[in-house]
């Protein structure tokens, strides 16, 4: 059943190995949909090559210091492993894939071999669990144009799950259990920042839908002592870009337990490992926080591959499964 359909999971992508470093770093910074550098569209690939050349040196080092690249293939192969599992046992033999947008795999290679197979619809999936012009928006439109190309059809699917019952029970969770061992602490929310103009000019929903997630979790969990705060952080470049910077607020911390969820991450990788665990953790103990305990991202979560699962299935228009 739908042996003719995909199922495409969506995410950026990251280096696998040091070596994938700087073209990864090109990637990102040419895609005008992620990153709008200043300048014309035309100057941007160049502007590109400049900037990877000149951050390589850093990137890798970071990388290097969380085991020598990115965790999010495995990490995002171990969720569509997961998605498949739980398809196959609803009767549903539609293929589950990854496409990423500045990393194998990429969608035109993916598209390519899908279509040798027989495949003629694709039905996207998002892992970005808030929807954004410059994230989603960008994975889909590359989707879209390669999918053309093939002379596929690209379905509507799934494009975003920020308020999904099961994506919050998965946040839920492993923050019960955290606030049984911290019960003073405060929950710092942290999101991916984005661009300020960037949202007044297309109406974003990103910021929206983080404070909805925000919002349904604080709801699940209830008043506590330590109280609750949304911090934005991965902010690139002198733009205004969505505050409160999760740095700024060190300072507030001081004396505190604090526990971070990074929600508009479904998966280990950079921002995780390094800024948060790092970096952020640094900046923590220089402020005086007593404790910096940061939860994983969903991963496989049984209640996140739910999610996954439940909207897929209404994606194809199955139904939800008993």
């Amino acid at each position: 059943m739908h042996r003719d359909t995909a199922i495409l999971l969506l995410n950026l992508g990251g280096p696998v190995t040091l070596k994938h470093v700087e073209p990864f770093l090109y990637a990102l910074f040419s895609d005008r949909d992620l990153i709008k550098l200043p300048g014309p569209a035309w100057f941007q690939p160049t502007y590109a090559w400049g900037i990877s050349k000149l951050r390589r040196k850093g990137a890798m080092q970071r990388y290097a210091e969380i085991g020598g690249g990115s965790p999010l293939l495995r990490e995002s192969a171990a969720q569509a492993a997961a998605l498949r599992s739980r398809l196959r046992a609803a009767g549903i033999q539609s293929p589950v894939k990854l496409v990423f947008r500045t990393s194998a795999p990429r969608a035109k290679g993916m598209l390519a071999a899908l279509k040798k197979e027989g495949v003629t619809k694709l039905l996207p999936v998002t892992l970005y669990p808030h929807a954004c012009h410059a994230t989603t928006g960008s994975s889909l439109r590359e989707l879209e144009k390669e999918a053309k190309a093939y002379g596929m059809t690209l379905l509507p699917g799934v494009r975003d799950h920020a308020v999904d019952p099961d994506y919050i029970e998965s946040w839920v969770q492993p923050l019960r259990e955290a606030l049984e061992e911290l019960p003073y602490a405060t929950v710092l929310f942290s999101a991916h920042s984005l661009p300020v103009k960037q949202i007044q000019a297309s109406g974003d929903p990103y910021e929206g839908e983080v404070h909805a997630t925000v919002d349904a979790i604080k709801a699940r969990i209830g008043d506590i002592p330590g109280g609750f705060i949304l911090g934005y952080q991965s902010r690139v470049g002198p733009i205004k870009w969505l505050e409160p910077n999760l740095r700024h607020l060190m300072k507030d911390l001081g004396g505190r337990d604090v526990i971070v969820l990074p929600i508009s991450f479904v998966s280990e990788h950079i921002e995780t490992l390094h800024e948060l665990d790092i970096e952020y953790k640094e900046m923590a103990d220089h402020a005086g926080v007593r404790t910096w305990k940061r939860l994983r991202t969903p991963g496989t979560h049984p209640k996140y591959v739910e999610c996954l699962v439940r909207h897929t299935l209404e994606a194809l228009g199955t139904g939800v499964p008993a």
